[in-house]
């Protein structure tokens, strides 16, 4: 479980803890169950989903690896080993490159939202400004952006992007880095939904009921068409499903697998 997000009762920040060993070359080290367990640490939102399969992710790894191949087909005389190993390090490197471009669009948005500028923000200026036009266009008050929110009841917490009310509603806006392709719709990935249902009970409903003047928002900022924007909404009804049916199932399996009850801590 090292690499995983952990946080503390409180809501601080625990991904990492402190090196023991005065050789190691770096002073801290992920954070593992074990510490989880000793310091009574909460995992966050994405590590409790990712013990669900996600078909779809699954499918667009497998198609990097695909692409690796196309793009260098093994030679002659090469080693399978050795072209195995390219191959996945070429994958690999593919989807870090687009994990490291949604990071730097979404850091621009965390700026943009709190009025500073930092080094960085104009490489991904074009999608900064897309997303911030669409959440103009939302209408939406900005309550809250980039927090840490916790629910000891049910025993996780997380980073949220946006908290926002409009009028008598209020919900949570969550951003997320995507490819898209001209004409064809934008539809939400696995486990999505349940995200933003998770941080809109610990955050706005900490009874564990969601009211029915709730909406929350997934804004999906294209990475292959600079401009487009997409807006998948989720109401009361919708949210409610997904908390109950998918992320506490999935707290349960978490939970089950990880033989740990942050509940209980």
């Amino acid at each position: 479980m090292s690499g995983e997000h952990w946080y503390t009762q409180n809501g601080e920040s625990a991904h990492s803890q402190p090196t023991k060993s005065k050789s190691a070359k770096n002073p801290t080290r992920p954070t593992t169950i074990r510490d989880a367990k000793e310091l009574k640490l909460l995992p966050s939102v994405t590590s409790i989903l990712r013990t669900i399969a996600n078909p779809a992710l699954d499918r667009w790894k497998q198609m990097q690896v695909v692409k690796a191949c196309i793009d260098r087909p093994i030679i002659a005389d090469e080693e399978w080993e050795d072209y195995t190993h390219f191959i996945l390090e070429k994958a690999q490197e593919e989807a870090q490159d687009a994990a490291d471009l949604g990071s730097k669009i979404h850091a621009g948005l965390e700026n943009r939202i709190k009025g500073i500028q930092k080094d960085g923000d104009d490489e991904v200026k074009q999608y900064v400004n897309a997303g911030i036009e669409k959440l103009i266009e939302l209408g939406l008050e900005v309550h809250e952006s980039e927090f840490v929110t916790v629910s000891p009841r049910y025993g996780y917490a997380g980073t949220c992007d946006l908290a926002y009310s409009k009028g008598k509603v209020c919900g949570i806006v969550d951003f997320k880095s995507k490819r898209t392709k001209k004409d064809e719709p934008v539809v939400p990935s696995f486990g999505h939904a349940a995200q933003i249902a998770a941080y809109h009970v610990s955050y706005w409903s900490r009874d564990g009921d969601i009211r029915d003047n709730s909406i929350g928002y997934n804004v999906y900022i294209s990475t292959t068409e600079p401009g487009r924007v997409e807006v998948v909404s989720y109401d009361a009804a919708t949210m409610r499903k997904e908390f109950s049916e998918l992320f506490l199932p999935a707290c349960q399996v978490w939970r089950y697998k990880n033989n740990y009850d942050p509940r209980l801590a």
